[in-house]
Parts: C-alpha cells; sequence; structure tokens
C-alpha cells in the first residue's frame, strides 16, 4: 500500500536550489520502496510517495539524515 509523507527541512542545511532538489530525489528514489519523490527549496518540503509494506518513513527520514538534512513531518 503506498503513502505519502510530507518532510521539513528544519536545520542548518537547507534546499536552496534545483540542483539540490535533484540531489535529495535521486538519494530517496535509490530506497526500495519509494515511488516517487518531489523536492521543494522554495518551502522546503521534500513529498515523498513509498511503499510502506517494504519501508518505513523512519528510514527515509534517516537517509536524508545521513545527507546532512534535519527534517520533521510536515
Amino acid at each position: 500500500m503506498f503513502k505519502s509523507i510530507t518532510f521539513e527541512v528544519i536545520g542548518d542545511q537547507r534546499l536552496v536550489c534545483e540542483g539540490c532538489e535533484q540531489r535529495v530525489e535521486g538519494l530517496l528514489k535509490g530506497l526500495d520502496g519509494v515511488g516517487q519523490v518531489r523536492a521543494q527549496a522554495r518551502n522546503q518540503r521534500i513529498e515523498v510517495l513509498f511503499d510502506a509494506a517494504k519501508l518505513d518513513a523512519a528510514v527515509i527520514a534517516e537517509r536524508l539524515s545521513k545527507a546532512g538534512y534535519e527534517t520533521r513531518v510536515d
């Protein structure tokens, strides 16, 4: 079952350009179970559509954290 979740970037490292958006999208699309990713620098949001049977939202948050993005679920 696919589930949608939105993360808000809250730490010092922000999404500042299209390159940042593409980097985050590529980073998360590499996770098994992720269907779609949309990172938006203008509002510091990362929207993820994922298969909850294959992947937990905590794993997505951990991947973002390892890349330097502190987030919270919006």
